[in-house]
């Protein structure tokens, strides 16, 4: 008992700290971190070398810079599009497609977030279309909260793949990763069908769901779910995030398109256009070619870069890609000379989370390497063993929180639910895809998550607020999932 309650007491600091107490991340990461290496040099159980300590310490510092990096590369293009004011040309565009401002969040943080991550991964949604959203006038609270939740959905089936294909690789030679992608989907459509309204009814509440906002929702949903599964399904894991906010990015704006003409928008939800302010006469093609060359260049970059390049790590690539595109957008817009003043704003934005990112992926490591994670993992095994492949879902969620990635997560409880597996013999598939599906969704409330997007759109300080903001739709998609993994191992596909 003494060994588990240690493992959880990390964890715990964290969210008594950031949650319970409100203190900015900033601060209580660093004691979250200072004792947990006291932790693991002092107590037997969780005793490494001293030189271990440091190497892993040292280790997750290095990589939290390298997430700030990318974050950095993310305010850089933010900062260029509003000085330049390509932004204000971005907001007639989109007002004139619709003037719900309901509808522009979901086609911006659900459509294009879950391409983003579809294209990229490592918490792209939220660097790109959390600050897009703000930018549009969208409240930081909300732009944060619905990156974060909608993140949840393609995250199991994102970065090109590799969160299905490099997260259970260990064991691709006994277990067929098109059965893991399809379960996966299985699973996730049901998210995808209900988080549009679920997240406009946490923001806004039973006011934002009229008749025709809730139509537009489940369509859009129903689209992108489905398009998942049928990628997951007949092509396989490195397409399904990327093809479902395309196709479902396609549909709403069809839907808008062919059945929102006349449509009557409540004024607490219509964006308003100051008639006072002339129109911007920038060309339409010049102020959204940074995200119009986004969308080529961050699946260019993924597919066909060298290895060397791929393997500096995703956030490196990202931020590098996404810096280069600033740059050239820049050159676009006849800003290039302004760009070392956009860089070092940029800068002193993002470094209170450089301290807070380095401290909580350092303390990942040390849980990771320490087995405080694993005593965790199998405590739970151990004592809900009939419901297994419910539990593998918070198992997975529980992965994602502490090593800030679903493909983390999958790395390291694979071998654990195999084994389990062939114990409890249930289908191992069907199990390693709940386990995916649970990391996507502990992507809404993984610290380093919540620090990256908070950063991003300047909420520092505030993580508390967002955790407990996502815990409701986090705790109902946990519902639907683990009953959903009930239901498909033990009637659909036992």
């Amino acid at each position: 008992m003494l060994n588990l309650l240690l493992a959880i007491s990390p964890i715990a600091i964290v969210m008594i700290g950031v949650v319970g107490l409100r203190k900015p991340a900033t601060i209580v990461s660093v004691i979250a971190l200072v004792y947990t290496i006291f932790l693991t040099i002092l107590y037997h159980h969780y005793k490494m070398e001293n030189a271990v300590v440091f190497s892993e310490t040292t280790k997750g510092m290095i990589e939290g810079a390298k997430m700030v990096f990318m974050i950095w590369s993310a305010f850089l293009i933010l900062n260029m599009l509003i000085h330049t004011g390509a932004m204000e040309k971005i907001k007639e565009i989109i007002a004139d497609l619709t003037l719900d401002k309901r509808k522009q969040f979901i086609i911006i943080a659900f459509c294009f977030g879950g391409f983003l991550e579809g294209v990229a991964g490592a918490g792209t949604p939220a660097a790109i279309a959390a600050p897009f959203l703000v930018a549009l006038g969208v409240p930081p609270v909300s732009a944060i909260v619905g990156a974060l939740v909608f993140n949840g959905i393609a995250a199991s089936l994102g970065a090109a793949g590799l969160t299905t294909i490099g997260g259970f690789a260990a064991f691709l030679d006994v277990v067929d990763v098109m059965d893991i992608s399809m379960y996966t989907s299985f699973l996730h459509f049901f998210g995808a069908l209900i988080s549009p309204v679920l997240v406009l009814l946490i923001l806004w509440g039973k006011r934002a769901l009229d008749w025709g906002i809730v139509k537009f929702a489940f369509v859009t949903g129903f689209s992108y779910g489905a398009f998942m599964v049928l990628v997951a399904t007949f092509v396989g894991a490195e397409f399904p995030s990327i093809c479902a906010g395309l196709g479902s990015l396609i549909v709403a704006i069809t839907y808008i398109k062919l059945f929102c003409k006349n449509e009557v928008i409540p004024e607490e939800h219509k964006y308003m256009v100051d008639a006072s302010k002339e129109k911007s006469t920038m060309p339409a093609w010049k102020a959204v070619s940074a995200y119009v060359i986004l969308l080529v260049a961050l699946p260019a970059v993924r597919f066909f870069a060298p290895d060397w390049f791929i393997r500096l790590g995703f956030a490196v690539w990202i931020g590098i890609t996404i810096t280069c595109v600033c740059i050239i957008s820049a050159l676009i817009l006849h800003d290039i000379h302004s760009m070392p003043k956009y860089m070092k704003v940029s800068f002193l934005s993002v470094f209170g989370a450089l301290i807070a990112m380095a401290s909580l992926v350092a303390l990942s490591n040390l849980m990771k390497t320490s087995g405080m994670l694993s005593v965790i993992a199998k405590t739970i095994s151990d004592v809900l063993g009939p419901i297994y492949p419910a539990v593998a879902v918070i198992i997975g969620s529980l992965g994602s929180f502490v090593a800030g990635t679903t493909t983390g997560s999958n790395i390291l409880f694979a071998p654990m639910h195999y084994e389990a597996c062939k114990i409890l013999g249930f289908q191992i598939p069907l199990v390693f895809a709940a386990q995916s599906a649970g990391g996507a969704l502990g992507n809404m409330i993984c610290t380093n998550n919540v620090v990256a997007v908070c950063a991003t759109v300047e909420f520092r300080g505030e993580e508390g607020t967002i955790m407990r903001k996502v815990f409701k739709p986090i705790c109902i998609l946990w519902t639907v999932y683990c009953l959903l993994a009930l239901l498909y191992a033990y009637v659909l596909f036992p």
